[in-house]
């Protein structure tokens, strides 16, 4: 009776809803601790995709590109061989004036010499007005000689005969014609011309100048033919010293892309001191376009550019320049996995390397610039890996570019992320969609 009564007391409509309440609680927090996980495979990156060029097989001749200064084979700096007055110069021809042989440049005051001259043929008479005499003389003693027919030494009898007179005869006319070539000589050289097809360089005189032996009129550089020094490794003299090397020249003001054919000339044996570099001498005909005005012109003491080919040493690999790495490595695509191969560089061309050991030719190589690669990395060749045969046409989007310094620079394809950002990368996606 009175547990009846204290279940009547209890407020039911208060405890069922609290108990309620705590039954939620309990089985939203079981709930929580016993949730179903759900196990995600670990996520692998896809291979790098990259461009590859061909190695190439075949006989690959060398060519050297230096910078030379352009000289004159001839310059000479003429000086009269006569003193006297200068009467006449030619001012139409002034520095930059092409000459022909024997052109007339100027002449000295030439009056005197022709005085000279005039002297010297009168002296050249009278000698040989002596010499008549002489002889004559030597006549009548041979035969008053011959008429008292005595016997005399040998050197009474040419005493009797004149003879020493006679000789002195003669040897004064000889003297007094070598004076009247002399003189003529003299007058001569009044006059100045060009001892070959020049260049006029620069003229130091003017009318009325007094000039002797010793004073420079004017300077001129021969016209036929420019020639170039230039330096290259001692180590390529071998390929480039051949009769069927090719030579082109380019002015530093000549347009892009303007060369002209010269000629190799000669080794100079003798070593640079500092960079132990070995001297070419190269030649170009007719540097001015006297014969050929539509050839450009080359410029004395320009810094032109000289390409120098010669032979091949044998059959050799060359690569593109942008697949060769660190100077001496390559990376070779073998089953979409990247081999690292060591190369031993022959010599480098503009676009080209030529290699003397590392590779058989024919192997695919990387071009795409690479922040890490290790051996057996897997990569993806672009395009499919389809091979088109040459390394030009297997980078058809590597584009060249004008560099800072003038050269070239190529264009690569942008860097792939790397595995573990697109790994986190995908992991994030994943998180958001969960």
């Amino acid at each position: 009776m009175a547990k009846h009564s204290v279940l009547n007391k209890f407020n039911w409509g208060i405890a069922i809803p609290v108990l309620l309440i705590l039954l939620a609680v309990a089985a939203s927090s079981w709930l929580l601790r016993e949730k179903p996980t759900m196990q995600r495979g670990e996520r692998k990156a896809p291979p790098l995709t990259v461009e590859v060029a061909k190695a190439e097989y075949g006989q690959f001749p060398l060519t050297v590109k230096a910078l030379g200064k352009v000289s004159a084979r001839e310059l000479v700096e003429l000086q009269p061989q006569v003193d006297g007055r200068v009467e006449w110069l030619d001012y139409d021809l002034g520095p930059g004036s092409t000459l022909a042989q024997d052109q007339e440049l100027l002449r000295i005051e030439r009056e005197p010499y022709q005085l000279a001259l005039q002297t010297a043929r009168s002296t050249l008479a009278e000698r040989r007005a002596e010499l008549q005499q002489e002889q004559g003389q030597r006549l009548v003693a041979k035969e008053e000689y011959e008429l008292l027919g005595a016997s005399l030494p040998e050197a009474d009898r040419s005493l009797v005969l004149r003879e020493p007179q006679l000789a002195a005869a003669r040897a004064r006319v000889d003297s007094a014609e070598a004076q009247v070539k002399l003189a003529e000589r003299d007058l001569r050289l009044t006059r100045i011309s060009a001892p070959f097809n020049a260049l006029l360089v620069s003229r130091s005189i003017d009318v009325g100048d007094r000039v002797a032996p010793g004073t420079v009129m004017y300077t001129l550089a021969g016209a036929d033919r420019f020639q170039i020094e230039v330096e290259v490794p001692a180590s390529q003299l071998p390929q480039l010293n051949t009769p069927n090397a090719r030579v082109r020249i380019r002015g530093s003001q000549w347009p892009r892309g303007e060369y002209r054919e010269a000629r190799f000339v000669r080794v100079i044996p003798v070593l640079e001191e500092q960079g132990r570099l070995a001297r070419v001498l190269v030649e170009l005909d007719d540097p001015l376009g006297i014969e050929g005005p539509s050839h450009p012109q080359l410029l004395l003491n320009d810094l032109a550019r000289v390409e120098i080919t010669g032979r091949a040493d044998g059959q050799q690999v060359r690569i593109p320049l942008t697949a060769l790495q660190d100077g001496n490595q390559v990376w070779v695509v073998a089953d979409e996995k990247i081999k690292i191969r060591t190369v031993t560089v022959s010599h480098f061309d503009e676009e080209f390397a030529v290699l003397d050991s590392g590779l058989r030719g024919g192997e695919l190589l990387i071009t795409t610039r690479l922040t890490s690669v290790t051996e057996d990395m897997p990569v993806r060749i672009a395009g499919g890996g389809r091979d088109t045969g040459g390394s030009r046409a297997l980078n058809p989007e590597l584009k060249r570019r004008p560099g800072r310094e003038g050269g070239a620079v190529k264009d690569s394809a942008p860097p792939e992320l790397p595995a573990s950002t697109e790994k986190t990368r995908k992991q994030g996606t994943d998180g958001e969609r969960g």
